[in-house]
Parts: C-alpha cells; sequence; structure tokens
C-alpha cells in the first residue's frame, strides 16, 4: 500500500479524504492508499482530529518521521495561488503528487489528466480534454471535449465548461458558471459563481454575471 497524506485540514481536505476511501473500496489491497493523516503548517493543529484522521505535524516534521520511506501527498488547498507554493514545496521533499479521481465520476477515453488534479464526485470529463497538473474539478463539474485545463486551474462545483474552452493556469472558474464553447480564459482570470462567459476572458482579470462582464 502506498503511504499518502494530505495537505492541509480545511474542508476540501475531508472530501480528499472521501475520495480516497472511495478509491479504496474499489482497489485490491495492492493498489490501495494507507491514509495516514494530514499535513499542516499551523503547529498547533498538530494532534488535531479531522474527518476521523488525525494531524501530523508540519510537512518538515512528517518528512523527518517517514524518513527512508517513500511518501505521496495531495495537496487540498482550494487557493490556486497557495496550493502552487506549496505544492514547490513538497516537490521539494521528494513526495510524490497524487491524482484523486472519485468513482462516481465519468470519464471518456482518449483524455489525459496530470500528476496532483482532482476529478470529484458526479463529475464528467468528455473525449480528448486534456487536464494538467494540480488541478482541481470539483462536485458535478462537466469538462466538454477537446478542453485544455492548465496547471493548477479549478472549477468548481457544477461549471459547465463547453468543448474547445481553453481555461489558463491558476485560473478560478466559479461554481455553477457556464464557458461558451471555444472561450478562451486568460492565467489567473477569475470567473464568478453563477456567471455566463460568452468571449474571452484577459489574464488577471475577474468576471462575473450573465452575461459575464469585466469587474476587476
Amino acid at each position: 500500500m502506498k503511504k499518502i497524506v494530505i495537505m492541509g485540514t480545511g474542508g476540501f481536505s475531508a472530501e480528499a479524504i472521501w475520495a480516497l476511501e472511495e478509491m479504496n473500496k474499489l482497489s485490491p489491497l495492492s493498489d490501495q492508499w494507507n491514509i495516514l493523516g494530514y499535513v499542516d503548517d499551523d503547529k498547533s493543529k498538530k494532534g488535531k482530529v479531522f474527518y476521523n484522521y488525525q494531524t501530523l505535524g508540519t510537512p518538515g516534521e512528517v518528512d523527518e518521521i517517514y524518513s527512508g520511506n517513500q511518501l505521496w501527498y495531495f495537496c487540498a488547498i482550494g487557493d490556486n495561488r497557495i496550493r502552487s507554493n506549496i505544492v514547490k514545496c513538497l516537490d521539494e521533499l521528494a513526495w510524490k503528487a497524487a491524482t484523486l479521481i472519485h468513482p462516481s465520476a465519468v470519464m471518456a477515453k482518449n483524455i489525459e489528466i496530470g500528476e496532483g488534479s482532482y476529478i470529484g464526485p458526479a463529475s464528467v470529463i468528455c473525449p480528448n480534454a486534456i487536464i494538467g497538473e494540480h488541478v482541481l474539478i470539483n462536485t458535478r463539474a462537466a469538462i466538454g471535449h477537446d478542453v485544455i485545463m492548465e496547471n493548477f486551474s479549478q472549477a468548481c462545483p457544477g461549471a459547465q465548461i463547453n468543448g474547445f474552452c481553453k481555461i489558463g493556469h491558476s485560473s478560478f472558474i466559479g461554481s455553477n458558471a457556464s464557458i461558451m464553447p471555444g472561450t478562451k480564459i486568460g492565467e489567473k482570470a477569475t470567473v464568478g459563481g453563477n456567471s455566463q462567459v460568452l468571449r474571452a476572458v484577459k489574464s488577471g482579470t475577474t468576471v462575473n454575471g450573465v452575461p459575464a462582464i469585466k469587474v476587476s
């Protein structure tokens, strides 16, 4: 069994544990994950229990405890920028990033999913989609055919990203937002929840509304 820790102790951490537990139910023992617990930079959380698992300590402390063992991790941090920074630190420890795919997700053939990414329950990934590294695709999100989601981007619950869209590095698609076919979302852009995006969104900007307009 592969030893894995979850980075972070927020609400999304519980969802990651849930996905791992469901994955284990359908896997032979040799392919199952040994869930060790959580890792958090906040030293005050050491020893505390979240969603039935204990917080083991900081990354440095956990690396020392399991010295000589190959550790896997999943970074359950919702903020794209913070997640990117933390992943750099964990990679320096030579930990391996795990990709979590909830068994209820519906996935077509000919798709690519990068390491460290999360495919949540009841989500749909259509043919020829390319999902980068450390991408979060949350509950009931739908990723259309030939979509590209670059590293550290995120689709929140219920988001609808239609065919041939490109979602830039570290961009954020809010809950129930709809991105029309072929639309490009720039790097580090934000699309507000329930918005409908009809045209390209420039990097670093925030759009909101129906139709979505720039708000910052």
